[in-house]
């Protein structure tokens, strides 16, 4: 008999150890999970609101982050969601978000010349971007991740070609919200006031369907190259004291910002 009742409180609580098991698990693998931004659900009120522009510094871990979290958060709208990334092989990025493989799929996209970068934009915060994407992907939830970036002509080609490659991609879901990270110049809605003045990426877009927030921090650091130097280099603060959206700016070019809240950290190369 007290082996029988030995045996039985060891199959429950072996039963309760699997059972809470397969919650752990079920929480990592839950794409839907993100932190509440402030102020994102006045942005997604405005129904007439077609693109989001994300301007930020490259090489940090917040902003990539932050823009995660902003895009979860535009769930709630139950529109046809698709995020921009500035990254040039939609190939590589595609064969990420469809795979069911993950340890694979990593080795072959850091292995692309692209990953090999040190700007940010191949940075340990995109690629961890990037898997929040996939599972989000693969529950449906989100449509696509579309890639876009310079074309290696002039500046002013430049913008043009990224704005090309987005509305390429986005021309099949005319009702759906584009979401986009890229660099804060980019994302602005004025021209550029340097030699031979040009419009920038922003600037193209219908005015009442777009939304240009530029990332705001505590200051902090960056991880990029500057002077010959590539590594973590001090970032000024922009006043971005509480975390969420703000459609106010005093930004030139903006409508709003779009703040993490903290003071950034440098985000490695995901390559190292």
């Amino acid at each position: 008999m007290v082996y029988t009742l030995c045996f039985e409180d060891m199959s429950k609580r072996l039963t309760l150890f699997i059972a809470s098991c397969v919650v752990l698990v079920a929480s990592a693998e839950e794409p839907g999970r993100c932190s509440p931004i402030p102020g994102a659900e006045r942005l997604w009120a405005r129904s007439e609101v077609r693109w989001v522009l994300v301007g930020e510094m490259h090489g940090t871990n917040e902003s990539p982050a932050v823009f995660g979290d902003l895009v979860c958060s535009a769930l709630e709208t139950k529109r046809t969601i698709i995020a921009g990334l500035e990254v040039r092989d939609q190939q590589a990025l595609d064969g990420f978000m469809d795979s069911k493989n993950r340890e694979t799929r990593v080795k072959e996209l850091l292995s692309t010349d692209e990953w090999k970068g040190t700007d940010g934009r191949a940075s340990s915060a995109m690629l961890a971007l990037l898997e929040r994407f996939r599972l989000l992907k693969a529950k449906g939830l989100l449509s696509r991740v579309i890639a876009f970036s310079a074309s290696g002509g002039s500046a002013a080609r430049d913008e043009e070609a990224m704005l090309s490659a987005l509305l390429i991609a986005s021309t099949g879901n005319p009702d759906a919200l584009v979401i986009v990270l890229t660099g804060n110049v980019h994302a602005s809605k004025q021209e550029l006031a340097e030699v031979g003045s040009y419009r920038l990426m922003g600037s193209f877009l219908p005015p009442a369907q777009t939304v240009s927030l530029l990332v705001t921090d505590r200051g902090g650091e960056a991880w990029n190259c500057q002077d010959g130097s590539c590594g973590p280099h001090t970032l000024a603060s922009s006043a971005g004291v509480n975390r969420g959206v703000t459609l106010i700016s005093p930004h030139a070019g903006y409508d709003g910002v779009l703040s993490t809240g903290l003071a950034a950290t440098a985000s490695t190369p995901a390559n190292r």
